[in-house]
């Protein structure tokens, strides 16, 4: 009955005795680490890079705004020199009020001079007779009605030379104005030579360049590692696109002509006169001062990578050794294990032998426990489930005083045999008294396994008993079911467990089983499946839509279609509401599926309008979950507003059993819908509890009235009476009603004579798919019955 396997052997086979594959893993995972040294090293090289740019971008941006500063402050020295010149001017040209520059210390300026109104050399700070280049120069600005207040000069004045020694001293020229006449002009050079040699000591590295650029991309002036040039039209080049900008600074990542590679840095335009600095250093002569420290990272990475390789060496031959070991065990530990499985079935027998029931030869009680126990062990050594089932034989009572005791014993026998051929030879099967029973079933994979026991349990015992002493018999078990470890660890907690959801069963309608763990009991596989792919199947759109239309009583042409949900699923097929919506409300899926079907339904009327077809209003049968739902009027209106379709489109289905609980609320999303303009309709009437009370207080348009009334109609004179009464109370509140299920003709003529207002059934048109909706709506008189 109870035998011994091993279920750590496959493992070990697997982890120890498979050597191969522990190599293989080893290998593996020393690839991955590797790789993973790798990237890490590379990647750290390549922040450090990124780190090393942006760290000589951002010196660059310090040094420029310092040369940018002191090259305003020397050009706004112009105007000091400006007002000196002119009360030079107006003071008879005595020359204390001007002076040389470099005998005032001002080392910036090289020299300068002061001409007249008609352009003549007024004072020269060099003590010259003429100063022929600045005298030209200033003419530019004392004759010209559109010079500014400040010209500097350029490679295209015609005064800078070309000259690599002197290219960087920049004429500039200031107007002297008295009044509102112009009575001379102001001149010298200004040495960008002297305020650039200033930066020399400026740690900019290897490579670094300043340069004073106008606005029309000549270069001024320029310092290359100590080194002063000048002269160059970096705008031909296209090199200095930025001059032409308005951005006071910005970055530069470009090639500059005659360079091997590209220059990273700042430019940095003066705030009031028409130049730039620009401080940049060549990419590579960053990149080269990280040159060292990346070998460091290369050399470092290799040494663990060969460290690794070396671990994993070793690993793999120790694996090798263990593979060699482990196959010596092999087939000891076999002949152990078959011996050990041989001594403990003959121990079973012998606990058979003393142990069991008088009457049907299956284990008494006491032997139940002492052998449950014992797989209970064995079961948390396992991990596996283990399930505990208690069986109770259906009215067992009635078959003892009506045939007999002895017909009862033969009828426990016949269950004890069919309990043996139903179960595995190591499963334990006893009577525990009576006619109940115990069965202990272990090396279970799931839930759904238990199930499976049970109900073929449930379907062995229910077979009829022919000839039981002449009487042929039929009885039903009740089953209760309790898992091991989740109900108990204990075989009296767990058969007590069993024994209470054995006494759920028989209230569940007897004959069927039920576990004490509730939300065990929708146990089947298909049920499961299903539950756990709610979620999925909405989002990849397996559920559809069918739509059976409501006809007038009156002409029998549709005045109305009815949305009726089903699932498409890949596996299945076609699944109807039957067989999932109890589902969807017991796991808490209703909600998401009543709003996905909304959508559906507000989408499809959307699309018959593109189409031009003139829609019939869809109702949508809403859950008692959804109607408790207070955002439900917020998610129609949100649909109603997406697919741009009015609310009279739209119908709203609801059942009495939607008002049990909290009705309150339920009242108060049903006078949302309402307000938004939708009909109300009351579905299966006559099925609930309280109908008048809500066809009262509700804001309800139709009444629908249950086929299970319209069904003997014609036969049954209660149902007829029920339907004529619920149509005139109907009538006299104003409201309209609306007969389901109508399949035949004779149940027309009844429901048409008795006044009904709308028919829905078979009878006129079964649920079809959209398309075929569609047909219909572009020919609704071919389908009229």
């Amino acid at each position: 009955m109870v035998s011994v396997t091993s279920h750590d052997t496959p493992l070990n086979e697997k982890l120890l005795g498979n050597g191969r594959g522990l190599q293989a893993g080893i290998g593996l995972m020393a690839l991955m680490l590797i790789i993973l040294i790798v990237f890490t090293t590379h990647s750290r090289i390549a922040a450090d890079r990124i780190e090393a740019l942006d760290i000589s971008v951002a010196a660059s941006s310090n040094v420029a705004s310092i040369v940018a500063a002191n090259l305003g402050e020397v050009l706004g020295r112009t105007a000091i020199y400006a007002r000196l010149s002119t009360t030079f001017l107006e003071q008879a040209h005595d020359a204390q009020a001007i002076g040389n520059p470099l005998a005032i210390g001002d080392a910036a300026f090289l020299r300068m001079a002061i001409f007249d109104a008609e352009g003549k050399l007024a004072h020269s700070s060099s003590r010259r007779q003429v100063e022929p280049d600045l005298q030209l120069f200033a003419r530019t600005v004392l004759f010209s009605e559109t010079s500014p207040a400040l010209v500097i000069g350029g490679i295209d004045t015609g005064i800078n030379t070309h000259d690599p020694q002197t290219g960087w001293r920049i004429p500039v020229a200031v107007p002297l104005i008295s009044g509102q006449r112009r009575i001379g002009a102001f001149a010298g050079y200004i040495d960008l030579g002297y305020l650039l040699a200033l930066y020399k000591e400026a740690s900019l590295g290897t490579r670094s360049r300043i340069e004073i650029i106008d606005s029309r991309g000549h270069q001024l002036a320029e310092m290359v590692d100590g080194t002063m040039s000048a002269g160059r039209d970096l705008e031909r080049t296209g090199y200095a696109s930025f001059t032409g900008g308005t951005q006071l600074s910005g970055t530069i990542d470009a090639r500059r002509p005659g360079d091997s590679g590209a220059s990273i840095g700042v430019y940095r335009r003066l705030d009031h006169f028409p130049l730039l600095v620009t401080v940049t250093r060549s990419r590579a002569a960053v990149l080269d001062e990280l040159a060292p420290r990346d070998v460091k990272y290369l050399i470092r990475a290799t040494l663990i990578s060969l460290l690794i390789l070396l671990a994993s060496a070793g690993l793999i031959v120790l694996a090798q050794r263990q593979r060699r070991l482990y196959a010596g065990l092999t087939d000891s530990e076999a002949r152990n294990l078959a011996l050990i499985n041989q001594l403990e079935t003959e121990k079973v027998r012998a606990y058979q032998l003393a142990s069991l029931d008088f009457l049907t030869d299956i284990p008494n009680r006491m032997k139940f426990y002492e052998l449950a126990a014992i797989e209970l062990s064995r079961a948390r050594r396992s991990r596996r489930l283990t399930a505990v089932f208690f069986l109770d034989l259906d009215k067992f009572k009635v078959i003892n005083d009506t045939y007999g005791h002895g017909v009862g014993d033969l009828l426990l026998q016949q269950v004890a045999s069919r309990l043996r051929l139903s179960l595995r030879g190591h499963d334990l099967a006893a009577r525990l008294g009576g006619d109940e029973f115990a069965v202990l079933v272990s090396d279970l994979d799931s839930d759904e396994a238990v199930a499976i026991v049970a109900r073929k349990l449930v379907a062995s015992l229910s077979e009829p008993y022919p000839d039981l002493d002449g009487h042929d018999l039929d009885i039903t078990p009740s089953i209760g079911v309790a898992l091991y470890p989740g109900d108990g660890e204990e075989i009296d907690t767990l058969l007590s467990r069993a024994d209470r959801a054995m006494y759920l069963a028989k209230q569940g309608g007897r004959g069927c089983f039920r576990f004490y763990e509730a939300s065990l009991n929708t146990t089947s596989a298909r049920s499961a499946e299903l539950v756990s792919r709610f979620a999925r199947a909405i989002r990849d759109g397996e559920f559809c839509l069918h739509y059976q239309q409501r006809v007038s009583c009156t002409d029998f042409r549709p005045v109305g279609l009815e949305a009726l949900v089903r699932w498409q699923h890949p596996e299945h097929g076609m699944i109807f509401p039957g067989e999932f919506i109890t589902l969807a409300e017991e796991h808490d899926c209703i909600v998401a599926l009543g709003n996905h079907v909304i959508d559906m339904a507000c989408a499809q009327v959307a699309n018959w309008q593109v189409l031009g077809l003139t829609v019939l209003p869809v109702a949508i049968n809403i859950s008692a979950r959804q109607l408790r739902d207070e955002t439900l009027p917020d998610i129609m209106t949100a649909c109603l507003k997406k697919y741009a379709i009015p609310a009279s489109l739209i119908e709203i289905e609801v059942t009495e059993s939607c008002f049990i609980e909290q009705p309150e609320l339920a009242e108060k999303v049903l006078r949302a819908l309402d307000e938004l303009g939708m009909r109300i309709s009351l579905d299966d009437y006559g099925t609930g509890f309280s109908g008048l009370s809500h066809l009262k207080r509700l804001p309800i348009s139709t009444v629908k009235i249950d086929r299970s009334f319209i069904r003997d109609i014609r036969n049954d004179n209660s149902d007829a009476v029920i339907v004529s009464s619920t149509i005139s109370l109907s009538h006299n509140l104003g409201l309209k009603v609306v007969a389901e299920g109508v399949e035949t003709r004779d149940q027309v003529v009844h429901l048409k004579t008795a006044g009904c207002d709308e028919l829905q059934g078979y009878y006129f048109h079964r649920p079809a798919a959209a398309a075929d909706i569609t047909a219909l709506l572009r020919h609704p008189s071919a389908y009229a019955a």
